[in-house]
């Protein structure tokens, strides 16, 4: 049977995470409340108008499209039950 990973964030640590696994023989889920991921050390930048938001983000799914075992699940997760497997998400459509 298949492990299932899942990752909280898709910030630099949860993005590393997911590319450090995707090699690895198990299904991978990436939970984020939004569906970019903003490079923060330059923001300022954004703001001085040196650079537009699009030069800063970039979509998830397309950081991490190289890895076929990879999800990304557009979502925001309210509560993990500790030694379950039950995961609680705020689902919004």
């Amino acid at each position: 049977m298949r492990k299932k990973i899942v990752i909280i964030g898709g910030g630099f640590g949860g993005i590393s995470a997911a590319q450090e696994f995707g090699d690895y023989e198990a299904d991978i889920t990436v939970i984020d409340k939004t569906n970019h991921h903003v490079f923060q050390p330059l923001l300022y930048q954004v703001a001085t108008a040196a650079l537009s938001p699009a030069d800063i983000a970039a979509p998830i799914r397309g950081i991490l499209n190289k890895q076929k075992n990879i999800t990304v699940v557009m979502d925001e997760v309210i509560s993990i039950e500790k030694g379950s497997n039950n995961k609680k998400y705020k689902v919004s459509f």
